[in-house]
This record gives structure tokens, C-alpha cells and sequence, in this order.
């Protein structure tokens, strides 16, 4: 019998051989239909080198039906950070073959537990994006579908008994970050960030205090706005009351994300004050449009399409093992240190 090759492959399909050789190393170059076919063809054909991580995806496909609905749940807080995530939840979805029904929920149906229309309706499993309140998940989870979480409550334990949850990682990364502007030698480090918000938050926060007692720095809160704000810092207002209230100039400014960063920088500079002459400042998110700013912004890469798909992966492997113990998944993270969070004068 004869060896099936690419060439064969291709040659099927009437595609380039390139072509047909990127799909069958499932490269992103490749659409994502466009790779389905290919690889369709080649089992057909007997092709002996799919890998197995391939050939499972795709037969993996085969077996969901077209017609899984999943939900996804979020707040109207809609911009390119999220919409990165959303890409790869939609990329993910596409390949094992499910339609993807998004819904916003408004502060008003939160607080009244009043839920989408379409959980209603046949729905195979739930994505959310945003934290909700205990009492509006609780709501959520009587449809007995299975939930998969993006973050959680500062207190992981009121939610990880319904579902998996995924979380980025943030005290070895914040940690790591502190650790390199104490290593410059600065001692006032404040911290800008809604620690009862979300556990992500509370996790750098975690991180920022243990390099702290490590160097055995004295806590200072005068210049530390973890307190519960109404917008949680995504105000400039609230940013710009948090700064106001410091007892002191710090030499460096730790903040839980980038648009809070942002914010610092616009602050001080209204103030006649430098980043990073005067202060330095860091974030977390990498968010694009950030390198368009001056000083180019210290953070962390999350890596959002992939966060996104691994979002859709759990869901999808939940769905085949709803027995299983829930899980927290942490996701790996990336530290990029730049122009911000180096000083070039040391008090």
C-alpha cells in the first residue's frame, strides 16, 4: 500500500504543499477551518504522522455535537483586554464546534438575581468573565450546568465548590517586581489596588507584602490604597484621591494593573512629578497601547487569547468529567520589566 504524503494530501485538496503542511502542524497561520479540512482529509487518507495532540482535538470535535450553547457571563466592562480573551474563547469554541451566546449583566440585574433569558433555553455550560456576587452565583448554579470561572472573590473558597476556577498568577510576578525596585535600593513602595475585589488582586498584593517582610521593610500603609473603592481604581478620580491621601511621596509605586499605572503616571505628572526620575511605577496585564506611553509601562504578560482558550479547554473537559473535584488552575505569567520601574536617580 502506497505511503500517503503531503504532497498527496495536498494535492486532494488542490492546496500548496506549505499549506497543507502548516495545518498538519496545526499552526495558527492557518485558519482555523481551513486547518479542519486538512486534517479531515489526511485521517481519511491514512496520513501516518498526526500527532496524537492533533488527531484528538479534531476527533474530539467529531463527538460534540454542533448544537452545545455555551454561555458566557461578564459585566459591560468591554475593552481590548477583554476583547482578547473573548477572541480566544470564540477561537476555542469554533474548534470543538459550539455556538457561543454572550450576555452582559447589568449592575441592576446582578443585584436583582436576574439572569439571562437564554439559560433558559439548552445550554451545555457556562463561562464568567467578571465576579459576581455570591447570591448571583448561587442563582446561577440552580440550572445545575456546568461553570467554569475566570478569577474569583477575594475569599476563593465561596465559589470554588460550584466550579473550576482559573486564575493568573500574581505573587511570585508582583513579588518578583517589588524585589527589583528594592534591589535599586528605594524604600517608600506603595501599593495601589481593590484588594477586596477579586482574588487576583489580593494575590499581588500578597506578593508585593512578602518581598517587603523579606527585605524586612516596614509595612507602611500611609502609602498603601488597598481599600474597597467604588470603581476599584478604575477611575482616575479614585486614583488621584488615593495619591492625594499618601503621607508622602513614595519612591515607587506598585500598582494591581495597568489602567491604575496609567492613571498614577497621569497623576504625578499633573503634579510636576517624573516616572521614573521622581517615582517609579509598575502595573500587570501588559495591556496594548501601553508601549504608546512614556516611560514604557513595567508589567506582567497574561497572554490573553491563550488565557481565553484554556477558559474553554477546562469547560470542555469538565463537561466529559463532571465527577471530577473542582479545580483552581493557575495560569503562568510573564514579568517584562522596562523604562518605568528604573529609576535613574536614587534617593
Amino acid at each position: 500500500m502506497k505511503k500517503i504524503t503531503i504532497q498527496d494530501v495536498a494535492k486532494e485538496l488542490n492546496l500548496s504543499r506549505n499549506t497543507v503542511a502548516k495545518a498538519l502542524n496545526n499552526s495558527n497561520t492557518v485558519s482555523y477551518e481551513t486547518r479542519y479540512v486538512v486534517i479531515e482529509k489526511a485521517y481519511e487518507m491514512g496520513y501516518s504522522k498526526l500527532s496524537p495532540v492533533v488527531l484528538n482535538e479534531f476527533k474530539l470535535r467529531n463527538k460534540i455535537d454542533d448544537t452545545k450553547t455555551i454561555v458566557v457571563l461578564t459585566r459591560r466592562e468591554i475593552s481590548v483586554f477583554w476583547n482578547s480573551i473573548i477572541m480566544g474563547i470564540s477561537d476555542e469554541l469554533n474548534k470543538y464546534g459550539c455556538k457561543l451566546q454572550f450576555n452582559f449583566i447589568s449592575e441592576q440585574d446582578e443585584k436583582n438575581l436576574v439572569l439571562p433569558l437564554d439559560l433558559q433555553a439548552e445550554v451545555s455550560g457556562i463561562i464568567i468573565l467578571s465576579v459576581f456576587s455570591l447570591d448571583y452565583i448561587v442563582q446561577i448554579m440552580k440550572h445545575n450546568i456546568p461553570v467554569v470561572f475566570l478569577d474569583a472573590p477575594s475569599d476563593n473558597d465561596s465559589i470554588s465548590q460550584y466550579g473550576d476556577v482559573v486564575v493568573c498568577e500574581g505573587n511570585h510576578s508582583i513579588r518578583k517586581i517589588t524585589n527589583s525596585l528594592i534591589a535599586q535600593g528605594l524604600k517608600k513602595i506603595g501599593f495601589i489596588g481593590d484588594t477586596t475585589y477579586c482574588k487576583t488582586i489580593n494575590d499581588r498584593y500578597q506578593g508585593y507584602l512578602s518581598a517587603l517582610n523579606a527585605a524586612e521593610y516596614p509595612i507602611d500603609t500611609t502609602i498603601i490604597a488597598n481599600y474597597h473603592a467604588l470603581n476599584k481604581f478604575y477611575r482616575t478620580e479614585e486614583v488621584e484621591k488615593a495619591l492625594n491621601d499618601f503621607s508622602c511621596v513614595p519612591d515607587a509605586i506598585v500598582c494591581a494593573n495597568d489602567d491604575i499605572a496609567l492613571d498614577v503616571i497621569r497623576c504625578l505628572k499633573t503634579k510636576g512629578q517624573s516616572v521614573p526620575q521622581d517615582v517609579a511605577v509598575t502595573g500587570y496585564d501588559n495591556v496594548e497601547g501601553m508601549a504608546q506611553v512614556e516611560p514604557i509601562l513595567t508589567t506582567v504578560r497574561v497572554g490573553n487569547q491563550r488565557l481565553g482558550r484554556r477558559l474553554v479547554q477546562q469547560l470542555m473537559w469538565r463537561l466529559q468529567n463532571p465527577g471530577f473535584p473542582k479545580e483552581v488552575i493557575y495560569i503562568n505569567v510573564e514579568v517584562i520589566f522596562r523604562q518605568s520601574s528604573i529609576k535613574d536617580r536614587i534617593n
